[in-house]
């Protein structure tokens, strides 16, 4: 049975009682039934629940949208609008808060319980994948070998800090500039410019078609790096390249 925390705003009591009566029977723990923004603000403060659902439409110097944007600021926790009010003007407003559903009233209570195991859904896959992203971020910071990823375009979007040795940039500063001004490449043994492994792939050029030299590094301070290196197209859900990443490490001898 369903265990999540909801927190009901809603200033019409007869409704927000009936609705805590429909949670109950659907499993859910009803935190607080409050009718204004400053107590749901409080009430979201104390009790932190999973979910609230928000009446758009309030009495007092904060209506529902307000009070959302308020509360995800503070503490993150996703909302659902309850409304009679379904114009677009209000609507456009809402949107920005990012909702995870809306509820227009009156609404009966298969909708309730269809808008809110839905929204449920998208708030733990949501949280799923923030937390594997942080444990990714996490990764990438501590590995030893160079981490640098570029967009399309082939701006850079990374350096980890062993990146950062390498080629003298901080990742403030590499940001949003072109890999190839972050990153010079030479020829080793020539000494001839050559194109950045990243764009490289992008552009899907092999290693067999541009030749695979040894590379050298030039960094930001003018230090050359012997380096080897693997580049990797990233693509999107429709099969788009998104962007590459570039690993690299000083060469053995």
């Amino acid at each position: 049975m369903a265990q999540e925390k909801i927190l009901i705003v809603d200033d019409e009591v007869v409704v927000a009682e009936d609705i805590r009566r429909q949670l109950r029977s659907l499993g859910y723990v009803v935190v607080g039934v409050v009718a204004s923004g400053s107590e749901a603000v409080h009430q979201a403060g104390e009790h932190r629940p999973d979910l609230i659902l928000m009446d758009i439409k309030l009495k007092g110097p904060l209506d529902g949208i307000d009070t959302a944007r308020t509360i995800q600021s503070r503490y993150g926790i996703p909302v659902i609008y309850l409304t009679a009010f379904s114009d677009e003007d209000t609507l456009e407003r809402a949107r920005h808060t990012l909702p995870l559903a809306y509820l227009i009233k009156p609404f009966v209570s298969s909708d309730l319980r269809a808008a809110l195991e839905l929204a449920l859904f998208r708030q733990r896959v949501l949280r799923i994948a923030e937390q594997r992203g942080r444990w990714l971020d996490s990764v990438v910071q501590s590995m030893k070998d160079a981490v640098v990823t570029v967009d399309p375009q082939g701006k850079v979007t990374l350096l980890n800090p062993a990146a950062e040795e390498l080629t003298g940039w901080s990742q403030p500063d590499a940001l949003g500039k072109a890999i190839q001004e972050v990153m010079v490449f030479v020829d080793a043994q020539r000494r001839t410019p050559l194109t950045n492994p990243a764009l490289s792939a992008l552009q899907q050029i092999t290693a067999s078609d541009q030749g695979r030299r040894p590379l050298l590094l030039i960094s930001r301070q003018g230090l050359e790096h012997l380096i080897s290196e693997s580049a990797t197209v990233i693509q999107d859900e429709r099969g788009e390249p998104a962007g590459a990443v570039l690993v690299f490490r000083p060469a053995t001898a």
